[in-house]
């Protein structure tokens, strides 16, 4: 009985930890820099400069859990892109992607 209470405990407190996004409120802010940003989300997974000579991240956090197929209401992960104008954030959206 021990050692289910245990593993259990082990799962719930393991899935919180791997995640940096926080799943409440907004997850970037109008006017912080990148490097508040990237403190938050890390590096981003792609980066980019659009037609205005704005710099576009792109971050996908979660990435490596998409390497492990999972069905169902779970399989999907949520990327936000980011735009940013002399190094503060100007815009940003999100899009959940999935399996």
């Amino acid at each position: 009985m021990k050692i289910k209470l245990i593993a259990l405990a082990v799962l719930l407190l393991g899935g919180c930890a791997d995640d940096p996004v926080q799943s409440s409120g907004p997850p970037v802010h109008k006017g912080e820099s990148r490097a508040q940003v990237e403190a938050r989300l890390g590096r981003p997974s792609e980066e980019r400069r659009n037609s205005a000579g704005q710099e576009v991240g792109t971050y996908s956090p979660g990435a490596a859990k998409m390497l492990i197929p999972i069905f169902g209401e779970f399989s999907g992960e949520t990327e936000i892109t980011v735009r940013y104008s002399h190094g503060v954030v100007v815009a940003w959206e999100t899009q959940r992607i999935g399996l």
